[in-house]
């Protein structure tokens, strides 16, 4: 799979998915292959701009979620 529609994958998961740890992204992709290639793709939507991390206190884990998605059950809010 090219990079580009890695990406294009990612975007349309965390849109739909809300807060993903990178675990929960890796198994809603249903990916196979070497982890480092997602991790990869994802930074380079941070850097973008198109995703975010934002941590969650309640579940002490940085999740992604696309850029201006709402928060939804992993507001990054401390309890």
């Amino acid at each position: 799979m090219e990079e580009g529609e890695l990406e294009a994958r990612i975007l349309k998961v965390l849109s739909e998915g809300g807060g993903l740890t990178m675990e929960e992204l890796v198994e809603r992709l249903g990916w196979r292959g070497d982890r480092r290639a997602v991790r990869r793709a994802v930074a380079s939507l941070v850097r973008k701009g198109l995703v975010v991390k934002v941590p969650d206190y309640g579940r002490g884990k940085v999740v992604l979620r696309a850029a201006g998605s709402s928060p939804g059950r992993s507001g990054g809010q401390p309890p």
